[in-house]
């Protein structure tokens, strides 16, 4: 939650040539804009006055092993670009961030805590919802964990791609044969709840330090720069990032989704990510208790299409790391083993048994026409067949787009509280 990169273009083209006529990039630039205080750039397509700051780290702030990334693949050939939000850009360049000064802007520090003393809003904290009340297709409130029960006209549900399709689940909304065959009563047919789940896969090549590479201490895992480009195998513009990473010895690799077994010792990485999977995974329920946490089959690397681009992105990011610029510092390469980089079956076995997710899960409450059957929220964001309900998060996202999700869910909200506030 701290990458603030926006969608391209072309991920809102997909929203328009499904029927969702005023969610186009032209749309969406209006409320990228109104969420952002961009520190670096005042133009056209960048806010100032929003209640977000972004920032991004200036070259020479760079760790050492980034600065040679940078270098590296300009040499390679590829363009550079200092701001990765203007549209259509592409090459290497530093990340937008929205931690500024080692804070990291959340909604909850921006939205949230300024409009705490306001007369019409109660926080009710360490409150969980349980279901929401669904009665001939009309919404009258929500029942807590506790068993409060708290009624409104409407409720919006903003808890997230795993969160919000859980809650709609708990409370009968969605597949009738999912929902009844673990004992809920069900409520309301809607077929894609949980379904059309959507995320960006990534590995790590890992290598050894060969030098100790900071004399003090510095952001862990820091993600200061970025590659954004193409694959050769790709019919879809920037579907692929690369990002550098350096991990200080003695930090647990948990933090940065290393998997070598040993972390005693510093290391330097490039992550491979995927932006614009062709797999897709599903959400299910396995309990009736709000509590227990829900069943996520992310279904990597399904689509031979994903798996041909990632072995793609290996070996590149393999060759990015080989180049001379790196033998100060780069040391015996840990993950994968270099015989798999030889042997191509040996390699789709590692991608595959490494595969993890960048935390971007989207698509889990589609937005879509009603005439969709796998689409469970309008363009408003209400829920097809219910009264009174909608959801707004990263869940509602027909597909993940080609960024970190962060300034994307944020601009959902803001597009649909215009909606909201226009009677929509």
């Amino acid at each position: 939650g701290q990458v603030f990169l926006r969608a391209n273009p072309e991920d809102f083209e997909n929203c328009e040539a499904m029927g969702l006529d005023d969610w186009s990039f032209e749309d969406c630039l209006r409320y990228y804009k109104k969420l952002e205080n961009d520190l670096d750039f005042k133009n056209e397509f960048h806010g100032n006055d929003g209640p977000i700051p972004v920032k991004r780290h200036s070259l020479d702030s760079l760790l050492q092993d980034q600065k040679t990334f940078y270098k590296t693949v300009q040499d390679m050939g590829f363009p550079t670009t200092n701001d990765h939000n203007m549209p259509f850009s592409e090459g290497v360049g530093p990340l937008p961030l929205n931690n500024v000064d080692g804070v990291r802007w959340s909604t909850g520090i921006s939205y949230v805590i300024p409009a705490l003393f306001r007369e019409n809003l109660t926080v009710l904290s360490n409150s969980i919802c349980k279901k929401i009340i669904i009665k001939d297709g009309i919404q009258s409130g929500v029942i807590l964990q506790n068993e409060e029960t708290y009624h409104a006209n409407e409720v919006i549900v903003s808890a997230g791609a795993v969160e919000s399709p859980k809650l709609l689940l708990n409370s009968g909304i969605g597949n009738k044969e999912d929902i009844s065959s673990i004992g809920l009563e069900h409520h309301h047919q809607l077929k894609g709840v949980g379904k059309n789940l959507r995320d960006h896969p990534a590995v790590e090549l890992v290598w050894k330090s060969s030098e100790k590479l900071l004399d003090q201490l510095t952001d862990v895992g820091a993600q200061k720069v970025a590659l954004r480009y193409s694959s050769q195998e790709s019919r879809d513009r920037l579907d692929m990032i690369s990002v550098m990473r350096f991990q200080p010895g003695g930090i647990s690799k948990d933090d940065l989704h290393f998997r070598s077994s040993d972390f005693g010792e510093s290391r330097i990485a490039i992550t491979t990510g995927l932006f614009l999977a062709k797999s897709h995974g599903e959400l299910t329920l396995d309990s009736t208790n709000p509590s227990e946490k829900p069943k996520i089959n992310y279904n990597y690397l399904s689509n031979e299409y994903d798996v041909k681009r990632l072995i793609e992105g290996v070996k590149f990011n393999y060759e990015i790391a080989r180049n001379s610029n790196f033998d100060n510092f780069r040391g015996e390469l840990i993950e994968p083993i270099p015989e798999s980089l030889e042997d191509q079956s040996i390699l789709i076995n590692w991608i595959k048994s490494k595969v993890h997710t960048m935390h971007h899960i989207s698509g889990t409450c589609k937005m879509g026409k009603e005439s969709d059957e796998m689409a469970v929220v309008d363009k408003y964001g209400k829920v097809h067949g219910i009264e009174g309900l909608r959801v707004v998060d990263c869940s509602i996202m027909p597909d993940c787009v080609r960024a970190n999700t962060n300034a994307t869910a944020i601009m959902i909200g803001e597009k649909i509280s215009d909606h909201i506030k226009n009677g929509n």
